[in-house]
């Protein structure tokens, strides 16, 4: 629709058309004021020249005020333009009627209108420059300007020539034969040009209109981006006995992974893992949905396999969009290292042990989010001090090179050992690698890494109580476990588990740490969360007895061989036994649950 009204401008361009339509003015009466000098001076000859200083003059005058003018109302208000433009065309006018040209000087007003994108302003100009094209034939005839193209000629002899037909003939004739014509020509062309503008306008506007919403979506992917990175744990705890170092880059500005670690109690610790499918604010909604039911979960103190079934089945209620999830959750003993897991679909994690990197690679359940009745199986390791637990999603493994090729495990497995002096080496270690293999190429996918470090078990603020074992004499250590496991209200059949194991213990250690010499034993117990647990500290040489095979208990009677059956009962007996070397010190834990 060429004639649609529009109320649409665009902001700033009224100020800024002024500018440039005052400059042109200034320039103009400049120009002028210097044919005006050349005329003064007879440099250039014309005909009518009092008239013709008057009316350059003139022209010089009005141009250089409608400048000052704009400069002094600083380019504002709809009076400014409407002056400018008058300017311009009343010199337009003049210059026609003065020097004779054709009507070309007619198409500078309405180019310098176009400068406004005002349509009906446009169309104003065009209107007022026709009516002036009309009036310049009367004008030039009242400026004793003859066109001798319009006016009958004849030579009365070789040395002079007779004008006639002149006045309204002359005026008329130059109207039909050429005056008209230019201005259905020149009206023509202003309405191409004014199509043209209320065209561009429009796609100008909508240019704009575009910039502007892709701003605001800028905007709240950026306050979703933060918002994102705000639900990411923040004080990440370093007490010494562990460490955790994350990492998370999205290949848009929000993603679909996360990662989240807090502490369930005072010696457990929860670390999640986890990759939506999709990307961009949709997964990132989804991501939120997940992140807080594994933690609600989590809070309520239940064990991983029921953590992901319950995060299952809220997920599954409120999936429209059929996404999923895959996610690794595990909660780990800071006591004693024992990891317990569940990995929904997630890539494996790797353990780092003695230099060598290692995926837990048990079979994964069903991923998050599609089908309500899954059973989620729970595994079971347990990290020695030093060791690290490496998380991540897909995004490593599968970053892109410049060649296409793909960064891919073996890579990330060298990667991993490289360096293992803390987690955040481990950290750098692999971000680096990838970095350097990428060079550059853009990610497609969501980038995400959580490293755990075992510095060492913790003591949970274990007061050690020290004792001498002379030469197979522990009575008092067994005195100190009853009595403390009693005033801790530990049940008593516990308490009877829990010596006959400890004796064993004291025996196992009076034998390999002292070699039946008697030695020094330092002895914890505590009682949390209903459930018992002794601690067992000696300075003898590094001796692991858990690496010792459980005995064949059918051969050691058909064979009548008494003993060796110690270790065997407390695995027996008690819910974990861990060991680990700390400080020259091999520590020993039994725990048993009521």
């Amino acid at each position: 629709m060429m004639w649609k009204s529009s109320n649409v401008h665009l902001p700033g361009n009224e100020e800024q058309a002024n500018w440039i339509v005052a400059l042109i003015c200034g320039a103009l009466s400049v120009f002028i004021m210097l044919y005006y000098v050349m005329l003064w001076t007879h440099v250039i000859e014309t005909s009518g020249l009092n008239w013709t200083y008057f009316a350059f003059f003139l022209c010089s005058v009005i141009l250089m005020a409608a400048f000052i003018a704009c400069y002094l109302s600083d380019a504002k208000g709809w009076w400014v333009r409407y002056s400018l433009m008058a300017s311009v065309m009343i010199t337009s006018l003049v210059i026609e009627v003065v020097t004779g040209s054709n009507y070309l000087i007619f198409i500078l007003p309405l180019i310098l209108s176009a400068l406004y994108y005002r349509r009906a302003f446009e169309i104003i100009i065009a209107i007022i420059c026709g009516i002036l094209m009309l009036c310049q034939p009367v004008l030039s005839f009242f400026a004793d300007k003859v066109d001798l193209n319009y006016v009958g000629l004849k030579g009365d002899d070789d040395a002079s020539v007779i004008i006639y037909n002149w006045g309204l003939e002359s005026i008329k004739e130059q109207m039909l034969q050429y005056t008209i014509p230019s201005v259905i020509l020149f009206m023509s062309v202003a309405m191409l040009s004014i199509w043209l503008t209320s065209r561009g306008l429009r796609i100008i506007v909508g240019y704009n209109e575009t910039a502007v919403r892709e701003a605001a979506v800028e905007k709240e992917l950026t306050i979703a981006s933060d918002i994102q990175m705000g639900m990411l744990p923040e004080n990440i705890p370093d007490n010494g006995d562990f460490s955790i170092s994350a990492l998370m880059k999205t290949a848009k500005t929000v993603g679909g992974d996360f990662y989240d670690f807090f502490k369930v109690d005072d010696t457990h610790l929860a670390m999640v893992i986890a990759d939506v499918s999709g990307k961009g604010i949709p997964a990132s909604l989804f991501m939120a949905s997940a992140k807080s039911s594994l933690r609600s979960n989590l809070a309520n103190g239940l064990q991983p396999d029921m953590v992901m079934k319950k995060t299952n089945l809220v997920l599954c209620d409120s999936n429209r969009e059929k996404m999923f999830v895959t996610a690794w959750l595990g909660i780990i003993d800071l006591e004693d290292g024992r990891l317990s897991y569940v990995n929904a679909g997630h890539n494996p994690p790797y353990l780092i042990h003695d230099g060598k990197a290692q995926q837990l690679s048990d079979p994964p359940n069903f991923i998050l989010g599609r089908k309500r009745r899954v059973d989620f199986k729970e595994h079971r390791v347990t990290l020695q001090p030093g060791d690290y637990l490496v998380l991540y999603t897909d995004g490593v493994t599968e970053a892109v090179g410049p060649d296409g090729s793909r960064y891919g495990t073996e890579r990330f497995e060298k990667a991993l050992v490289r360096s293992s002096g803390t987690s955040d080496e481990v950290l750098k270690s692999v971000k680096d690698d990838v970095r350097e293999f990428v060079n550059g190429v853009e990610r497609y996918d969501d980038m995400t890494m959580l490293v755990f470090g075992m510095n060492r078990y913790m003591e949970n603020d274990l007061v050690f109580e020290d004792f001498v074992l002379d030469r197979g004499s522990y009575s008092d250590a067994m005195s100190y476990i009853r009595s403390t496991l009693a005033s801790l209200k530990c049940p008593e059949n516990v308490i009877k588990d829990m010596e006959v194991c400890s004796s064993e213990i004291l025996a196992n250690i009076d034998m390999y740490a002292y070699q039946g010499q008697g030695g020094e034993v330092a002895v914890a117990v505590s009682v949390v969360d209903r459930k018992a647990k002794v601690v067992f500290k000696d300075k003898g040489p590094e001796y692991n007895p858990l690496l010792k095979d459980n005995p064949d208990i059918e051969k050691r009677i058909k064979d009548h061989k008494v003993g060796g059956f110690g270790l065997f009962i407390v695995r027996k007996m008690m819910d974990e036994v861990t060991y680990s070397r700390d400080d020259d010190c091999n520590i020993l834990t039994m725990k048993r649950g009521f």
